[in-house]
């Protein structure tokens, strides 16, 4: 069993001018607070741009978690493996 999993996490939301998806590792506590700080315990799946303020729709959205998911349950697939 994996004990440092991999989750899907979030900042913002669909209808906020600054959000974040990514997929994060339990452990990574200033990744879970911060916006950014990508690395190899945190993994962009989108966000809104940077300074920008760009909204996206409820459905991209939705589809955006769909990736994180399954790229989190690949990622925790591949560990739990080795």
């Amino acid at each position: 069993m994996n004990i440092d999993a991999w989750l899907v996490h979030t900042k913002g939301a669909p209808d906020k001018k600054y959000w974040e998806i990514c997929v994060i590792k339990e452990s990574n506590r200033h990744g879970h607070e911060s916006y950014g700080w990508f690395n190899e315990k945190k993994i962009l799946i989108s966000h809104n741009g940077g300074p920008c303020s760009e909204t996206v729709s409820e459905m991209i959205w939705s589809k955006l978690m769909k990736v994180a998911q399954e790229v989190a349950e690949e990622l925790n697939k591949q560990e739990n493996k080795d």
